[in-house]
C-alpha cells in the first residue's frame, strides 16, 4: 500500500522552496522529473525523520535566542514534556542558574571558531527535577536568511554521575574509617561525607546508648529547636520513627521501605496518605512543621545488631530516590564495621590497661617480695654466717701451732664462709639495691654497671648523664631494673665481649642506648618464641618499659649485635 503524499508544511523548508519554485509554466517532462525528484526527497525525508525522531540521543537545533526550533522524541523525554510544548520555549530555561554562564561562553566559542564544544552542566525538566547532561553543540546556518543556529546533541548521564558519586562516596568512606583517630571524629566525619554526596540540608546520626535512647552523636543542619523536640521524644520512644528502624519493627507503608531496614518519604503529603498509623503521627508533624518534605532514615548494623540510624533530610521533594537510599545503607555498612572497629579497639585498650595494671601490681608485689626477702638475707642469714665466721676465727686462733693441718682446714672454712657472705650481699644488693634509694638512680646504674663488668669480664664503655629528674621512686626501681635485665641478656645469651651504654637527656625526654658485639638475632622471629628464655627477657622489659611510659626499641641482626633503645618522657620542672 502506497504510503500517503507528506503535507506541504510537514515537509523541511528546503524542500518546500524547490516546489514553489516549480509551480508556474512547467513542461510535462519536467513535470514528471520533478514529480518523482519530490517522492525521493519524501522517502528520503521519512527515513531521516525517523532515524532524528527515535535516536536515543537528545537533539535539538536553537536559534541565537537560544529558542528551540526543532527537537526529538529523546530530547523531549529527556525534558519531560511534549515536544509541541517545549517548540519555541527558550532552551536556557532548562539549565540550571550555576551553569548559565558556562553555558553562554561555550556558544559563543562555538560561534566564533566553529568549534564543536562537548560539555556537562545541570538541567531541570519541566516538572522541575534536575539531572546531569552531556552536551555538544554545532553551529549551522539557514542558506535563505543570516540567521545562526545551534544544533545540540543532549545525553542524560545521570546514572553514569550517579554511579560514578556512588564509588566517590565509599571511596570517601574508606579513607574517612582508615584516618579516623576517635569515634567522634569518624561520625563528624561521616556526617560531613554524606552531606557533601547528597547536597541535602541536614544530616545526623543517632547511636543507641546503653539505656535504650538514640542521641544525635554528630549532626549538621540541624535547627536546636529541631534537636530539643527530638530529645524530648527519649520520653517517649514508641512515637519515634527513627526508634521503629533501630529495633526493626515494622513502620506505616512497606512501599517506602527497602529490604534491609531503611525507610524514606519524598513528599509531606505522602507520608500522610502512606498511612494511618497514629503511633507515626507526631513525627510526620514535627518533620513537616520544621519545612521538610524528604526524610530518610537508614539503620547502621554492628555484626546483625541495629546499633543506630544514619537521618537525612531536605525541604525539596522527591529528593532521595531508592537508589540513594541504597548507597546509604552502603555508607552504614561501612560505618558499622568502623564502629565495630572502634568498639573492639576500646575493648582491647581496656584489657590492655588491665594487664598492665595487673601486671604493674604483680612487678609491685615482687619487689615488695625482694625488699622482704634481701632483709631476711641480711638480717638473718648474713649475720648468723658473720658469727660463724668469728667462731671459725676463735678457734683457729686456739689451734697448736703444730697442727698445721687444722689450721689449714680452719682457714679454709673461713674463706669459704667469706664467700658466702659476699654471694649473699650480693645477691641481696641485687634484690634491694640499697645504693638506689641512699645514693640515687645515676650512682646506682654506674655501680651496677661495674659490679657486672668486673664479675663478668666483659668491658663496658659508659657515657651517662645525670638522672636526678627522675625522681619517681616507682620509675627509678623500673629504670634500675631494666638497666639490670638488659645487662643480664646480654651476658647470658650474647657472647659478647664489648658492651657499650649511653644516656642522654634533654628538656623533654631521656634516651637510653645499650649496645654490644654479640650474635644478634632476628627480632621479628624472637616475638614468636614464647618459651625462649630470651624472649622471656626482652618481655620483661618491654612490661617495665610501659609501666613508664617509656618506648623500646630493638634493632639487632644475627652475627651483628644488638642495640637497645629506650625513650622516657620526662617531667617537668
Amino acid at each position: 500500500m502506497a504510503e500517503p503524499p507528506i503535507a506541504d508544511n510537514s515537509l523541511p523548508e528546503s524542500v518546500r522552496h524547490v516546489d514553489n519554485c516549480h509551480d508556474a509554466d512547467r513542461e510535462p517532462e519536467a513535470r514528471e522529473a520533478f514529480r518523482v525528484t519530490r517522492q525521493t526527497c519524501e522517502d528520503l525525508y521519512r527515513k531521516y525523520a525517523s532515524l532524528f525522531d527515535f535516536a536515543p540521543i537528545g537533539y535539538i537545533v536553537v536559534d541565537r535566542e537560544d529558542m528551540i526550533h526543532e527537537l526529538n522524541l529523546s530530547a523531549a523525554i529527556s525534558l519531560n514534556a511534549p515536544r509541541a510544548k517545549l517548540t519555541g520555549h527558550c532552551f536556557t530555561d532548562f539549565i540550571h542558574q550555576d551553569d548559565l554562564a558556562g553555558f553562554d561562553r561555550k556558544k559563543k566559542k562555538c560561534r566564533k571558531n566553529l568549534e564543536t564544544p562537548k560539555f556537562e552542566l545541570k538541567m531541570k525538566r519541566t516538572d522541575g527535577t534536575l539531572f546531569d547532561a552531556q552536551l555538544q553543540m554545532q553551529s549551522i546556518s539557514s542558506r535563505r536568511t543570516d540567521a545562526s543556529q545551534y544544533s545540540i546533541a543532549l545525553v542524560d548521564i545521570s546514572e553514569h554521575v550517579q554511579l560514578s558519586s556512588s564509588f566517590t562516596l565509599l571511596q570517601d568512606c574508606l579513607e574517612v574509617a582508615i584516618q579516623a583517630k576517635s569515634m567522634q571524629a569518624l561520625l563528624d566525619a561521616f556526617v560531613q561525607v554524606i552531606k557533601s554526596y547528597l547536597k541535602c540540608d541536614a544530616v545526623g546520626i543517632r547511636i543507641r546508648d546503653d539505656f535504650g535512647n538514640i542521641p544525635y552523636q554528630s549532626y549538621d543542619g540541624f535547627s536546636q529547636a529541631f534537636l530539643l523536640s527530638e530529645r524530648q521524644m527519649n520520653s517517649n520512644p514508641d512515637q519515634c520513627l527513627c526508634m521503629d528502624v533501630v529495633k526493626g519493627r515494622s513502620v506505616p507503608d512497606g512501599s517506602f521501605c527497602t529490604t534491609r531496614g531503611s525507610v524514606y518519604f519524598n513528599a509531606a503529603p505522602s507520608v500522610s496518605a502512606a498511612s494511618t498509623d497514629k503511633r507515626t503521627t507526631p513525627v510526620k508533624h514535627r518533620c513537616n512543621a520544621s519545612g521538610y518534605e524528604s526524610l530518610a532514615l537508614v539503620p547502621i548494623r554492628i555484626d546483625t545488631a541495629i546499633r543506630g540510624v544514619i537521618h537525612v533530610v531536605d525541604r525539596r521533594p522527591n529528593v532521595f530516590s531508592l537508589r540513594v537510599v541504597e548507597n546509604l545503607e552502603n555508607v552504614a555498612q561501612r560505618l558499622g564495621l568502623a564502629l565495630q572497629r572502634f568498639q573492639l579497639e576500646q575493648k582491647l585498650c581496656e584489657s590492655v590497661d588491665t594487664l598492665n595494671a595487673l601486671s604493674s601490681h604483680l612487678l609491685s608485689v615482687q619487689e615488695d617480695e625482694q625488699r622482704r626477702i634481701a632483709m631476711e638475707l641480711h638480717d638473718g642469714c648474713g649475720q648468723d654466717l658473720n658469727v660463724l665466721k668469728l667462731r671459725l676465727k676463735f678457734i683457729r686462733d686456739r689451734c697448736p701451732a703444730d697442727r698445721g693441718d687444722l689450721i689449714g682446714a680452719v682457714d679454709d672454712l673461713m674463706t669459704d664462709t667469706g664467700k658466702i657472705i659476699n654471694d649473699i650481699r650480693m645477691i641481696a644488693h641485687n634484690l634491694n639495691p640499697a645504693t638506689l634509694e641512699a645514693l640515687g638512680l645515676t650512682v646506682a646504674i654506674r655501680q651496677t654497671i661495674t659490679e657486672f663488668s668486673a664479675y663478668t669480664a666483659i668491658p663496658v664503655d659508659t657515657d651517662i648523664d645525670l638522672l636526678d629528674r627522675i625522681r619517681d621512686p616507682k620509675h627509678q626501681i623500673c629504670l634500675f631494673r631494666i638497666f639490670q635485665e638488659a645487662l643480664l641478656n646480654v651476658y647470658k645469651h650474647a657472647r659478647a665481649t664489648r658492651i657499650w651504654v649511653t644516656v642522654r637527656s634533654d628538656e623533654k625526654r631521656l634516651r637510653i642506648e645499650l649496645r654490644d658485639n654479640g650474635t644478634g638475632f632476628d627480632v621479628s622471629k624472637q616475638s614468636t618464641r614464647t618459651g625462649d628464655p630470651k624472649g622471656m627477657g626482652l618481655s620483661t622489659l618491654a612490661l617495665r618499659c610501659r609501666m613508664i611510659a617509656a618506648r623500646l626499641s630493638i634493632n639487632s641482626r644475627p652475627g651483628k649485635g644488638t642495640r637497645l633503645t629506650i625513650t622516657l618522657p620526662l617531667p617537668d620542672e
